[in-house]
């Protein structure tokens, strides 16, 4: 029964994570999400229910559009793959409590930010007031953080991260100001805190490896919105592990 379970998340993961890939592909174009019905982006064909499937009609296809051989993009592939197996991972660390679902949830908002804001360099209004909504709505759910420990959290979250805009001119985003109100409602306070120091270790350490390889020039920059995100996901699931990890590293260290 177990087993069935695992599959059944696994295969709802894959078919979101392809939905996931619509909504990449039309939210930063303005589109709407829901019509017309999936289409070649290149001529414009309508696909049928086998274009569609899963991992399965890419690798069948080759990659290429079934009516006029346009290259499809990998992430299309990679999305569905890391979203299927996201899912999994959740649920068999986490089962299918609240906090799980929530989770998963948050996995996928992760993708469509991260996706978007590293291909276009922007973080839409629409996601941000999203995971707001959402955030709200798990509150009333669990109440495992006061309210007014969640709206200080947002208030940290989008007064610091203002701040450091006004600080770096322009070096900081409006989207990344607004997605931190997001994150800070879910994590509270001093969660959002955690999550931005893990961000802003990451996206060093993605930096650096990027510099390393030759990818990126010392002045050039990358987006921060996923580093935010991926921080935020660490934060929501193991925080409690995280912080005790640490207060016993720095024990061992000192001989506290």
């Amino acid at each position: 029964m177990t087993f069935l379970i695992n599959l059944y998340i696994l295969i709802a993961g894959l078919l979101v994570g392809s939905f996931l890939n619509v909504c990449i592909y039309r939210i930063p174009r303005r589109e709407s999400i829901a019509f017309p019905p999936s289409h070649c982006t290149a001529c414009g064909a309508s696909l049928k229910p086998m274009d569609l499937v899963p991992l399965l009609s890419y690798l069948f296809l080759r990659g290429q559009c079934r009516y006029c051989g346009e290259k499809i993009s990998p992430r299309y592939f990679i999305i569905e793959i890391i979203h299927g197996f996201g899912w999994l991972g959740i649920a068999l660390s986490f089962g299918t409590t609240l906090h799980a679902l929530a989770g998963m949830m948050l996995f996928s908002m992760t993708l469509v930010i991260s996706a978007i804001d590293l291909e276009h360099g922007i973080i839409p209004d629409g996601l941000s007031a999203m995971l707001l909504g959402t955030g709200v709505l798990y509150h009333f759910l669990s109440f495992d953080i006061s309210f007014l420990n969640r709206l200080l959290g947002m208030a940290v979250g989008f007064g610091l991260l203002y701040l450091l805009a006004v600080i770096s001119k322009g070096g900081m985003g409006g989207g990344d100001i607004k997605l931190c109100a997001g994150i800070g409602l879910w994590l509270g306070f001093p969660g959002f805190l955690y999550a931005l120091l893990a961000a802003s270790i990451i996206g060093s350490l993605a930096s650096i490896a990027l510099m390393a390889i030759k990818k990126k020039g010392i002045k050039e920059t990358i987006p921060f919105g996923p580093f935010l995100m991926i921080g935020f996901l660490l934060m929501y699931f193991y925080q409690a592990d995280i912080l005790q990890g640490y207060w016993n590293l720095m024990m061992n260290l000192y001989g506290l």
